[in-house]
């Protein structure tokens, strides 16, 4: 996807999904099932080893079994799940970004009481992850074709929970679409969510570990600036992170949180495969440097630099209320 000024209808997957797990280099012509241009990005799908993969440019953005649409997912997609540790009662979603839809059916095929809302800005994703992943609109499931953050202006509805997964093809790579990022706009999602409601943002790093990751610590200190409680979930097979933003005040802990998940699996209302297994991606503190990172507002926000891990031109110190 390409940069767009602020506001200008047109920035947003936010997100069609990303991970860095590969290039398309290694997948021969005999692979494809389709490929076309959109005015976003150079979309293909390819068949390889039982697995259907969603590609733009030169990034891996959905995954799915062909035999089976609601597994092979990228890890990173499952930790969308842990919404449901801080709101147990989740019954209405919105995803900005759709990929292939991985985590948009994996949502109403495990939840039956949830309904979900996708915004994604080019058409030609809609088509392609309708036509070769298996995404079907119902009541349940709906798709609106326009920029995120737009959608979100126009909005009247609350949601329990908000999923951001928006990516943008810039000078360095992969980045997420600044306008996605700031203070602004997550002041914006905070005011659409319902009472205790949750913000779960993928983000994709250069580097393993989130201590290490400048873009990391600069969404982890924005969104602090608007939600009470921040924590991450940091993917084993990827370089991705999941970060989920609460309304609730209190903090919480890994051993709650294990306590929680149990609950929700032993009463059945959480039958998603792995669940278990994903809170263990919990990660109790905050990012070493997010202090020092820098703010993302809307007047400055120069995420692809940080995702690279190019030192950014300026920085405000945290606490103070002027935008860099």
């Amino acid at each position: 996807m390409i940069k767009h000024p602020l506001f200008l209808a047109g920035i947003l997957t936010v997100l069609a999904t990303v991970s860095v797990l590969g290039q398309s280099g290694d997948i021969t012509e005999t692979d494809y099932v389709f490929s076309g241009t959109s005015p976003y990005h150079n979309i293909a799908v390819t068949d390889a080893e039982g697995f259907r993969t969603l590609l733009f440019d030169d990034t891996h953005e959905s995954r799915m079994e062909i035999k089976n649409p609601y597994a092979g997912q990228f890890e990173y997609t499952e930790y969308f799940q842990m919404i449901w540790l801080w709101k147990p009662d989740v019954k209405s979603i919105l995803m900005l970004g759709l990929g292939g839809g991985s985590t948009q059916k994996a949502m109403v095929h495990y939840h039956p009481e949830v309904k979900m809302e996708t915004a994604e800005i080019d058409p030609m994703v809609a088509e392609v992850a309708q036509k070769y992943f298996g995404y079907k609109l119902d009541d349940r499931q709906k798709l609106d074709v326009i920029d995120g953050r737009q959608f979100l202006r126009r909005a009247p509805d609350k949601y329990d929970a908000i999923l951001m997964d928006a990516y943008t093809q810039g000078r360095y790579g992969a980045s997420i679409p600044y306008e996605l990022v700031t203070k602004e706009f997550f002041e914006i999602t905070r005011d659409h969510l319902a009472p205790d409601g949750v913000l779960a943002y993928n983000v994709i790093t250069i580097l393993k570990g989130y201590n290490t990751s400048d873009i990391v610590a600069s969404i982890y200190r924005t969104l602090k600036e608007v939600f009470p409680q921040v924590y991450i979930f940091e993917a084993k097979s990827s370089l991705n992170i999941v970060m989920v933003a609460s309304l609730k005040k209190g903090a919480t802990d890994l051993a709650t949180l294990k306590k929680t998940a149990q609950a929700l699996v032993d009463a059945k209302k959480m039958t998603f495969p792995g669940f278990l297994d994903r809170v263990a991606g919990f990660q109790p503190k905050a990012p070493a440097n997010y202090l020092a990172a820098p703010l993302l507002t809307d007047e400055s926000a120069p995420v692809e630099s940080l995702s690279q891990g190019v030192p950014a031109k300026s920085a405000v110190p945290a606490g103070s209320s002027k935008s860099p």
